[in-house]
């Protein structure tokens, strides 16, 4: 997620003093889809939490 898009779905949160606050939990990257599917799994077994495994957008360098 962007800064623009936070900052636009902060400020209309504020907007709406009777909808209420929610947050958003994020664990960390890993390096493959086995190991982030393993811990994704038992984040939902152990504490009833929906999970989403999604790609990490990575920036690289435009030098070479």
């Amino acid at each position: 997620m962007d800064n623009n898009h936070f900052q636009e779905t902060h400020n209309s949160n504020d907007n709406n003093s009777t909808q209420k606050q929610r947050y958003r939990v994020i664990t960390g990257a890993f390096n493959d889809k086995v190991t982030a599917d393993q811990i994704a799994i038992e984040i939902k077994e152990r504490y009833g939490l929906t999970v989403y495994v999604i790609p990490e957008q990575v920036k690289r360098s435009s030098s070479s």
